[in-house]
């Protein structure tokens, strides 16, 4: 008997035993009914016989009438006389007319009754209904109120310096006990001197031609004294604007940055359908742009995103369209939102514009969601194998080493590769760990720096056999997506391509989209760079040609993109679906094969003994 053998043998007796013991009432019950049916059986069949009993003193039941299954059925004879079937006929025609019409007048008086029934029930419905909806206008009438009573307090208690809220009291008490008086004097001062400053109509015309940043010092609204930076012509723009919204203004002086520092801040897409969903809302409830932007602006908690929206907001005021103040930003915002922005403006369709990107980027949000869980799961696998294999054979086995020693037995040759292994893994340990460290690293660095490196990382990842597909679907998804908006918001062909190039990280379909710009200038047709390209689908290549012909490039776009979408959901569900199994089975092969690495000797042992 082999070793294996050995170790499971006993989980094939506990398997036999357990099935033996589900299968006890299994028997019982069957035991049960096959005496029942030696009981009754007999009873039940005499029960059920046709033949008749005899009466006392009778030999014989004699039947007196029998009947054939073919003989004909006896009938009285048909009545003959003319007049008296045709009199017959008139009566039941006469009779199954008022039972006809009797049955008519029940019918309608049940319909007439059932519509009043139907009909109240309806009125009692409406009448709650409307007292319903009632009593939630009053509710919300009253919270109104009490809502606008509570801000005015709340107004009148922070224009008199009084603290509102727990964390108005915190910040009162914090700042009574930091309170300078000499640094309050210095900026009265200075307010002082700043408003005599522009008293003078001649600062006025001093502004400049492109737009600098100006550092301030001011109270806000809320008392609090704050400090941070605004684009403007000139130090006059930046006062009057601040003194509209209420604040206090102490210090203006222009900064040496030519811009504002955002650090490379880019609104995350979370953030940013947050934000264009309300800006939406504001806009068909019928307040002004900019007013909007300043409630985005007093909603943000983020300083970056707060001093993106200020910035806005002030470029609003001084006259800019929101597009180009959104453009001033840098990469703060996308550039296809800008683009589909300063499109919306030119047919008067902002709100339903701000809509559809909300859809777009809440759609482009999903399937990045989609895409990362799918490759959550491997690595965190993948990672807890490489562990417990790393402690296997750095803790684990060793133990066993020191055994073998001693003991002085041979050694198979798995064993002593496991044991290789593990030495080596004791030894340079450290090393192979910075290896990793500085091979990602300086991967990173060339994925970054270097577009040849890219272009070829990508390229190679996007014949991978699984993991190619779903890199070109979600790629083909996101072109025909971002396509269909832009031509069905009427922005230009070539403008759409500038913008496709700018919204895609993969090499491969930005050469796609600058040979495409390049045909377009030639005056060739947009599906000739996508012919036979392996990149781009022979589905979703037909597709284009079709709505090229048609003219109906947007709806087809559309339909590319939903069915790619699909596509790639459905590759990422089977992938999971797939992977799950197979690192659990790799897991369990590599685990077990240590293990039987190092138990397989110790057999051998016991024989020797």
């Amino acid at each position: 008997m082999s070793a294996l053998d050995i170790i499971l043998l006993p989980f094939v007796f506990i398997y036999r035993g357990v099935i033996s013991v589900l299968l006890i009432p299994y028997y019982f019950v069957l035991g049960i009914v096959k005496l029942f049916e030696l009981i009754f059986g007999t009873k039940k069949k005499i029960e059920k016989s046709s033949i008749p009993e005899l009466k006392n003193g009778e030999k014989i039941k004699v039947v007196r009438e029998t009947r054939s299954a073919y003989s004909e059925p006896k009938v009285p004879p048909k009545e003959t006389d003319p007049v008296k079937i045709a009199k017959e006929k008139q009566e039941n025609k006469i009779k199954r007319q008022k039972e006809f019409e009797r049955l008519v007048a029940k019918a309608r008086e049940e319909e007439k009754k059932r519509a009043l029934e139907q009909e109240k029930i309806r009125n009692e419905r409406e009448k709650r209904e409307a007292e319903i909806r009632q009593r939630e206008q009053e509710r919300e009438k009253r919270e109104q109120q009490i809502e606008a009573e509570r801000e005015k307090r709340a107004n009148e208690k922070r224009k008199n310096g009084e603290p509102v809220t727990l964390n108005d009291k915190l910040n009162a008490f914090f700042k009574k006990l930091t309170y300078n008086k000499k640094q309050q004097l210095e900026l009265e001062a200075k307010k002082t001197v700043l408003d005599e400053q522009f008293k003078d109509k001649k600062n006025e015309a001093t502004r400049f031609a492109k737009p600098l940043v100006f550092d301030y010092v001011a109270k806000n609204p809320k008392g609090e004294i704050e400090k941070s930076s605004i684009e403007a012509l000139s130090r006059v723009d930046v006062h009057s604007f601040l003194l509209a919204e209420g604040y206090e203004v102490y210090e203006i002086i222009p900064a040496k940055a030519s811009h504002i520092n955002l650090g490379g801040f880019k609104f995350k897409k979370a953030r940013l359908i947050f934000y264009l969903s309300q800006l939406s809302a504001y806009l068909k409830s019928g307040i002004a742009l900019a007013d909007a932007v300043k409630i985005l602006d007093d909603q943000a908690k983020n300083v970056n995103e707060k001093k993106a929206w200020r910035a806005v907001y002030y470029d609003l005021s001084m006259g800019d369209v929101l597009s180009l103040a959104m453009e001033k930003r840098g990469n703060v915002f996308p550039k296809l939102l800008i683009n589909m922005i300063k499109t919306a403006e030119m047919t008067g369709n902002l709100p339903e514009t701000l809509d559809d990107m909300v859809e777009y980027y809440t759609e482009s949000e999903t399937t990045r969601k989609e895409m990362k869980s799918a490759m959550m799961y491997p690595m965190v696998v993948s990672i807890f194998a490489i562990v417990v294999v790393t402690f296997i054979l750095m803790w684990v086995v060793p133990q066993f080493v020191d055994i073998y020693a001693d003991l002085g037995s041979d050694i198979p040759t798995i064993t002593k590769v496991v044991i290789a292994i593990s030495d080596f893994l004791k030894d340079y340990l450290i090393y192979i760990l910075i290896g990793i460290i500085l091979f990602a690293l300086i991967f990173i660095y060339m994925y970054k720096n270097i577009k040849s490196f890219r272009r070829s990382i990508q390229e190679f990842t996007m014949h991978l056999p699984v993991f190619g597909n779903i890199i070109i679907y979600n790629e083909v998804t996101v072109f025909a997506k971002t396509f269909a908006n832009l031509i069905n918001h009427n922005v230009f062909i070539t403008d759409s391509m500038d913008v496709l190039s700018k919204i895609t990280d993969n090499e491969i379909y930005k050469k796609l989209i600058f040979d495409t710009a390049k045909n377009l200038t030639k005056g060739d047709t947009l599906s000739a760079a996508f012919k036979d390209h392996w990149a781009f689908p022979n589905i979703a290549y037909q597709m284009l040609i079709t709505g090229e012909k048609t003219g109906r490039l947007g709806p087809m776009m559309e339909r590319v993109a939903n069915y790619y979408q699909e596509q790639h959901r459905t590759i990422i569900n089977q992938m999971k679906t797939l992977i799950e199994p197979l690192l659990i089975v790799f897991l369990a092969v590599v685990v077990g094969g240590i293990l039987l690495a190092v138990i397989i000797p110790m057999y051998g042992m016991y024989d020797a003994l």
